[in-house]
């Protein structure tokens, strides 16, 4: 666990989190910022969440004044080469817009560093509309790039904005 000054903590996303990620994920606003159908059937996105849980880093975003989850840090490992990740997150369309994300993810990385050892490549996108997560980004250090081998099927490439960021070696660094 590591906790921040915005009041916020980012811990390992747990099953008692699932309620909330269904909530969450299931928001109009949260669909449109990523481009996926509204109205997601909850048993998807419990699968969604069971496959997320058990990933190599899958972080819950908490506020600490009311101990509830309010996102989701989620890094998905490439087949190769290996220590790249691709990383998602997710966060309370009511707490859009006040800095929280980029600490968040700040800590999350920081976290998955000192994890690992050796070259660790961290791959990111979003809508090229979506100029919130673009800045996130930027403000971390993420580079913009051409999408990677891997990218999985996305709307259509001219819709989405691909970061790099190569962690440093030494996480307090991030």
């Amino acid at each position: 666990m590591v906790e921040f000054t915005t009041g916020l903590e980012v811990r390992p996303l747990i099953e008692a989190d699932l309620a909330a990620y269904q909530r969450l994920l299931a928001d109009p606003r949260m669909a449109a910022a990523n481009a996926v159908p509204g109205g997601l059937a909850p048993d998807l996105l419990a699968y969604w969440f069971e496959k997320d849980r058990h990933g190599p880093f899958a972080h819950a975003v908490i506020d600490r004044r009311h101990d509830r989850f309010v996102g989701g840090i989620l890094y998905y490992a490439h087949a190769a080469p290996a220590q790249h990740y691709d990383v998602g997150y997710f966060l309370d369309p009511l707490l859009w817009g006040r800095g929280l994300m980029p600490a968040a993810l700040r800590a999350s990385l920081r976290l998955v560093r000192q994890a690992l050892t050796g070259p660790v490549t961290v791959w990111a996108d979003c809508l090229t509309t979506n100029q919130r997560s673009q800045r996130v980004l930027t403000k971390l250090g993420f580079q913009p790039t051409a999408a990677p081998a891997h990218s999985p099927l996305l709307p259509t490439a001219d819709d989405v904005a691909w970061f790099r960021l190569d962690l440093p070696a030494d996480a307090t660094a991030i």
